[in-house]
């Protein structure tokens, strides 16, 4: 029997997608974003296996770890996943929360570790029985194409206990050549920690605000995210301190941040290059020096800030092509926040008036190597060449 299911996926717009199922005892029922099935089927386990995964419901491909949060957070968990990406705090943090699904007086009996097993070591692991709790845990932490094929051979890959949930913990992004990333995707069982976008990262602080029993807003999470950057262990370390100076109860506000968070020397680059696009020469020429006074040395300033305007550049000439603001930033390299503040201050240039900018900080490193300028001048001679002339602004 075919079925033909519509379908909406988190990243948005509506499917059909055509299954093949046995033709006797399942049936489908289909509502955005979930595909239900009732309990009298009686076909083979691994068949409902491959219709149903994270508790009735139905992704489209891999799974992020938001997915799989809320999956773990309604226990809906069961047999194999692989874990991978590049963002490993929020990885290992996605591994300690299954844990605690786990009984902690019974955690060292129902929770086992592996490093490339054979597949009887794997199978006698996740075949065991919970000891006094309701789930065991087992922990692949490296594994190799043998191991995969042997539970391929005795199709057990997908049909582990039925208390057991196995997660293959893999370093980094795996390659979907990869045979158990082939293996698992099919069966929406690979969770990708991808690099952290805002929304994520915001979601992510929400949580630990959660923890650490404090307040915090969206709209306060955003903006450390932006002073901060997108990198999870400091972004974590950041708000720690937040939380630590208001205490339990207490609320992490834009004044707490002001006065306990270092931004990062992207943020502090793009306040200094803000201020001077924006006329405010006085705050910008400071922003400079101080850099300047902390040991920053002209050349990377100047690399730097030619850098930030090629980014303004590329985002008008998108501008200019008839692109949106959202469209434009999403062809931007690099972080969210940076191709953010580079359309909102492409919006405001001209694209001749950024290739004057551009050219200016290009010529500092030929200035000071042929011996023209020192090196301090030679930046502060391009600054003044950028940003004291008048340039016209699209308005």
């Amino acid at each position: 029997m075919d079925a033909d299911l519509p379908c909406f996926f988190p990243v948005g717009g509506a499917v059909s997608l055509r299954i093949r199922l046995p033709d006797r005892g399942l049936r489908l029922s289909s509502s955005p974003q979930k595909v239900s099935y009732q309990e009298d089927y009686e076909g083979p386990a691994e068949m409902k296996s491959r219709v149903v995964s994270f508790g009735a419901t139905w992704y489209h491909g891999m799974v992020n770890e938001t997915e799989f949060y809320k999956a773990t957070q309604s226990r809906a968990l069961k047999g194999p996943y692989l874990l991978h990406g590049e963002e490993e705090l929020t990885k290992a943090d996605a591994v300690s929360r299954v844990k605690k699904l786990l009984d902690p007086g019974m955690l060292a009996l129902n929770c086992q570790s592996l490093r490339t097993p054979d597949v009887e070591s794997l199978l006698s692991a996740a075949d065991q029985l919970p000891f006094f709790d309701e789930l065991r845990l087992v922990l692949v932490e490296s594994w190799d194409d043998a191991l995969i094929d042997a539970m391929e051979k005795r199709n057990r890959l997908l049909t582990l206990g039925e208390t057991t949930v196995v997660l293959f913990i893999h370093r980094g992004e795996c390659r979907k050549t990869n045979r158990l990333f082939k293996a698992l995707a099919p069966e929406n069982r690979v969770v990708a920690f991808e690099r952290l976008t805002m929304d994520r990262a915001v979601n992510m602080l929400l949580r630990e605000s959660a923890l650490k029993n404090v307040d915090l807003n969206r709209a306060t999470a955003q903006t450390l995210v932006e002073r901060v950057g997108f990198d999870a262990y400091r972004l974590r370390n950041e708000f720690s301190k937040a939380a630590d100076y208001v205490g339990p109860g207490g609320a992490v506000t834009g004044k707490v941040l002001d006065l306990v968070v270092t931004p990062s020397p992207e943020y502090n680059a793009f306040e200094m290059l803000d201020a001077l696009l924006a006329g405010q020469r006085k705050k910008g020429y400071a922003m400079l020096l101080g850099a300047l006074d902390r040991g920053e040395t002209p050349m990377g300033l100047a690399g730097f800030l030619e850098g930030r305007l090629k980014l303004i550049l590329t985002a008008r000439e998108h501008l200019d092509r008839g692109l949106d603001a959202r469209a434009a930033a999403r062809q931007l390299p690099g972080s969210p926040y940076a191709a953010q503040i580079a359309v909102k201050n492409a919006q405001k240039r001209t694209a001749r008036g950024l290739r004057r900018a551009v050219a200016a900080f290009a010529s500092v490193d030929g200035n000071i190597k042929q011996g023209i300028y020192k090196d301090r001048d030679a930046l502060l001679l391009a600054v003044l060449n950028t940003f004291e002339q008048k340039e016209e602004v699209n308005t």
